[in-house]
């Protein structure tokens, strides 16, 4: 009996690049020769290329062409962001515990630097209390940080809810917001620059295009400083030569998404809760974030006493990827810290696993997660009773 093909059910830590784009990256690769700071005819057929990819992603996100800036992915954006944002001296910085990583060690990373940084609350369900802001800003406040989706738990933030309170309560004070919209972007429709947010960071390897291409976004009139100087690309924003293939690559996924966003959420959904349904019978069964909104393709769930790192190397053996959280994590024993946010206690926190979908998800797939999941916890609770007696 032929194998299966292995299932990949971890869109949340990267997509596999959609054919669509890999074509017209190639195409870009090969048929775009110059450098697109160059005065050349070869040189401008670059630039037209590389301005209408920087226009998409824009558009995707509710800010002008001019407004945006292409980097190598999330975690650079977040850096140049956080630390340009809040570079003066004695600043203070508003940010959530359930952050990625490239927030979290940014935000620690100014704190050495002299500027503070206060915490907003989390409830049980994941959700930022967003309405804490009002008591957390001061008049040294210039920068308040949330994400606009947890890559772990999936759970959507109201953060056009925080602009609004930021805008009321700052008094007219000079309070940029932020949003690590990595996980949101592509998934959940966003008007970011709409909604009073100041600047953003996406990346497109989320979405089914390359890895190592990002963006920010920035209204205009806000100025950072430099993380790579050098030349004068990215209007100063960001020095070395862009690539162009890749920023292709970014717009064609931007383009293929978002023709097919309403269908796709919901498709997603359905398979998403077509999963629990299989699962929350199970002796032990549990669902983190449940009661928040959730991002369509994610789910964050486990077994009570089945140990998600022995369910993860269990199901991969099993031909199913999943993951335990944010893939920046990776070979972390530390627990989640989404989770120990949310206040769950540490025995659940070391039984979760997180599942996401994407584009290439399936019915099938879905089925034969819910089976290999049943069978490999039977197997781990029956091996755990063993060593037990």
């Amino acid at each position: 009996m032929a194998e299966r093909p292995p299932i990949y059910l971890d869109y949340n830590a990267t997509a596999p690049v959609l054919p669509e784009v890999a074509e017209r990256m190639q195409a870009a690769l090969t048929g775009l020769p110059g450098n697109p700071s160059s005065p050349h005819r070869f040189g401008q057929r670059a630039k037209d290329v590389l301005e209408a990819a920087r226009g998409r992603v824009g558009a995707a996100l509710g800010f002008s062409r001019r407004e945006v800036y292409f980097t190598s992915g999330g975690s650079e954006g977040n850096n140049l962001l956080l630390r340009g944002l809040a570079r003066e001296a004695g600043a203070h910085v508003i940010t959530s515990p359930i952050e990625h990583p490239s927030v979290l060690r940014t935000c620690a990373w100014l704190e050495g630097q002299g500027i503070a940084v206060s915490y907003l609350p989390v409830d049980g369900r994941g959700v930022v209390e967003v309405e804490a802001v009002a008591g957390l800003l001061r008049p040294e406040t210039r920068l308040v940080s949330m994400m606009a989706a947890n890559n772990e738990t999936g759970v959507i933030q109201p953060l056009q809810r925080l602009a609004a309170l930021v805008r009321e309560h700052a008094a007219g004070r000079p309070v940029a917001v932020h949003s690590d919209a990595v996980q949101a972007f592509g998934r959940i429709p966003l008007a970011l620059g709409e909604w009073g947010v100041d600047a953003a960071t996406v990346t497109a390897h989320k979405l089914g295009g390359p890895k190592g291409i990002g963006a920010v976004a920035l209204r205009e009139g806000l100025a950072v400083p430099a993380l790579i100087h050098g030349g004068s690309q990215e209007r100063g924003l960001r020095a070395g030569t862009e690539s162009v293939f890749l920023a292709e690559g970014f717009a064609a996924a931007v383009e293929w998404v978002w023709e097919r966003l309403e269908a796709q959420a919901a498709q997603w959904t359905a398979l998403r809760d077509r999963l629990i349904a299989h699962l929350e019978g199970e002796n032990g069964f549990f669902l983190n974030g449940a009661g928040a909104e959730r991002l369509p393709n994610t789910a964050n769930l486990g077994f009570a006493g089945v140990s998600a790192q022995s369910l993860l190397v269990a199901l991969d053996l099993a031909g199913v990827a999943i993951s335990t959280g944010s893939a920046c994590q990776s070979g972390s024993i530390e627990p989640s810290h989404v989770l120990q946010a949310m206040g769950l206690p540490e025995e659940r926190i070391g039984a979760s696993v997180r599942v996401s979908l994407g584009h290439g998800t399936v019915e099938a797939d879905i089925d034969r997660c819910a089976e290999a999941m049943r069978a490999e916890v039977a197997r781990l609770r029956r091996t755990a009773r063993r060593h037990a007696s």
